[in-house]
């Protein structure tokens, strides 16, 4: 088996950078034919303005498409399918991106808005997406780059290289992925549009409660390779995730997409312990974290542990977690329930735990949306789907989370100089 190579730079120049990682692939010249089409995929599927680290660095952008052109792309292609209620060419604004593609003469591309669409079976599909409609252009380009920002994700403990090609697909897709098993049809995704290369943008990765109210880390790297998985376990170990908390790794090899097997990695450039640094990533912390919640969460998957964690937070944040103690909350496969609970304070989180619908209140999806969890513990109605009202309401809540994680975030780093004082006496 040939071992994946994985490109990692750092530099104070994005430029030097993106230079760096594409000469330890091989070079921009041998990597992308002359007078070829590229499409180029950054994250760009909320709003955010540059600095947030919500989308992908717009300085990296106009550093790939630099590269891209002189290797001598013929037709470069900035395109992206904004998530669900999100209009994409406002995130391409809100993001720099626009204004890049401007600058540099490039094609900004709606894959959301395109009609030209090609019916493609997935073979051997591992979730309920047995075909996908994707854009003809997407499908003829010679190159398809994946340019992802690395962040914490509520629904997938992180976000990188795999979970960015979910973004080429249009809002009905994006839905029935959620209904299935979202990590199964992103891998299936990958299976028929396969990114030739990925340069991950570790500049300044988010972290803390992302992917909508992330920190941005100063990290100052640019990572690369052909292998998405091998890119996405080794920023992993970069930032001191460990990868076995994290489980689309085994969809993915479940799939054939690539290793996370450090022992068939080759990293070139700088070595991950050169550039180590511990990010925050509270998505996975145990759950006596909560100790006045009975959270019954054996068997349970890294997304809806990833959720539930999240959750709680917004519930702290929003004046509603002692007001909901009362809750049940039930994530993963379970053989019973004990039957003295009230169904009022049921809670069914996931399609896991679909055959006790009617006993509680039900969170549907695989895993559920960001906030629905919280929303059925609020409310106690069933939460089904991304409808009417659903942007409108998270949009009200947002300023209330992100004061709430503001505070969070002023006491971790009164907490951390603290720290650093002590180790030095």
């Amino acid at each position: 088996m040939a071992k994946s190579i994985v490109a990692i730079a750092k530099d104070p120049s994005i430029d030097v950078m993106v230079d760096q990682v594409l000469k330890e692939l091989g070079g921009a010249e041998k990597l992308i034919k002359k007078n070829s089409t590229v499409i180029i995929k950054p994250n760009a599927g909320h709003l955010g303005a540059p600095g947030t680290s919500i989308n992908t660095n717009h300085e990296l952008l106009r550093s790939v498409i630099k590269a891209v052109k002189k290797a001598g792309a013929k037709r470069v292609v900035v395109g992206e399918a904004a998530a669900i209620g999100c209009d994409t060419m406002a995130c391409f604004e809100s993001a720099g991106h626009a204004q890049v593609a401007r600058d540099e003469g490039v094609e900004l591309y709606d894959i959301k808005s395109d009609k030209d669409l090609v019916k493609v079976q997935i073979r051997d599909a591992h979730s309920d997406i047995t075909y996908v409609m994707l854009p003809k252009l997407l499908l003829e380009a010679e190159h398809i780059i994946n340019l992802p920002v690395f962040k914490s994700h509520a629904s997938m403990v992180f976000s990188c290289a795999l979970k960015n090609i979910k973004g080429v697909v249009q809002d009905k897709v994006h839905y029935e992925m959620h209904k299935t098993n979202l990590a199964m049809a992103m891998m299936d995704i990958w299976s028929v549009v396969r990114a030739d290369l990925t340069i991950a943008d570790l500049i300044y990765p988010a972290e803390g409660f992302g992917p909508h109210s992330a920190v941005p880390l100063d990290f100052g790297c640019v990572v690369a390779s052909k292998d998405p998985v091998a890119l996405d376990a080794t920023a992993c170990r970069m930032v001191g995730l460990d990868i076995g908390l994290v489980d689309y790794f085994e969809a993915a090899r479940q799939r054939g997409l690539g290793t996370s097997d450090e022992k068939n990695i080759i990293v070139k450039g700088k070595t991950i312990k050169e550039v180590y640094k511990k990010m925050w990533l509270p998505y996975l912390e145990k759950f006596d974290t909560w100790p006045e919640y009975n959270i019954m969460h054996e068997n349970s998957c890294s997304s809806c542990q990833s959720l539930v964690a999240f959750t709680m937070e917004k519930l702290k944040a929003l004046g509603e977690y002692d007001k909901n103690k009362d809750a049940v909350i039930v994530l993963g496969a379970k053989k019973s329930i004990p039957e003295d609970i009230p169904p009022e304070s049921l809670i069914l989180c996931g399609n896991c735990t679909a055959k006790y619908r009617g006993r509680g209140v039900a969170v549907h999806g695989c895993p559920p949306s960001e906030p629905h969890i919280a929303w059925a513990i609020i409310d106690r109605k069933d939460q089904t789907e991304i409808g009417p009202g659903f942007r409108e309401r998270m949009a009200a809540e947002e300023p209330i989370w992100n004061a709430y994680i503001d505070k969070i975030v002023a006491e971790k780093r009164v907490a951390e100089e603290a720290n650093r004082e002590k180790d030095t006496k």
